[in-house]
């Protein structure tokens, strides 16, 4: 694996597998699954975090035990996809605090924002001070999350080429 573009073996895989399951799991216990000692496992995982392929671990929460129990998208169009208009837009959108994804998309609308807000009226709240002041916005179309039938992950199918 070099550092300019990581190549993946089938260990290194299922380590990243076993990672994104279990990202607290100790060496000794990776080790026992992949089937490497401990030493060996460790190894691996800190030329894995070296090379940019681990960038960190985080905890997952259940948002909607914290009081944010609901999830809002929403569908952005600008004036323009002039560089300077999608450049303010981005910088406004990337401090907005109730936002947790913004994504550039294709197709009939621009951006595609995610927000988490505590309930219907909290959102209007968040619409009304953070979301209506964004730069260059001309149109929003809002819609409310019922239920999450997937939570966000990676497909571990991408890491599973030869296992």
């Amino acid at each position: 694996m070099t550092q300019d573009s990581p190549q993946l073996d089938r260990i290194d895989r299922r380590l990243v597998q076993l990672l994104l399951t279990n990202a607290r799991a100790t060496a000794f216990t990776l080790s026992e699954a992949i089937g490497r000692s401990a030493t060996a496992v460790a190894r691996r995982q800190r030329a894995l975090e070296e090379a940019g392929v681990i960038t960190g671990y985080t905890a997952r929460l259940d948002l909607a035990r914290l009081g944010c129990a609901t999830i809002v998208h929403i569908k952005m169009t600008l004036e323009s996809q002039r560089k300077d208009v999608l450049d303010a837009f981005e910088a406004a959108i990337a401090v907005s605090p109730s936002v947790i994804r913004c994504d550039l998309m294709s197709g009939s609308y621009d951006y595609l924002v995610t927000v988490r807000a505590r309930d219907l009226g909290d959102f209007a709240r968040i619409h009304r001070e953070e979301l209506s002041r964004l730069p260059g916005v001309t149109q929003m179309e809002s819609g409310f999350v019922l239920r999450e039938v997937v939570s966000p992950r990676l497909p571990l199918t991408l890491l599973d080429e030869s296992l």
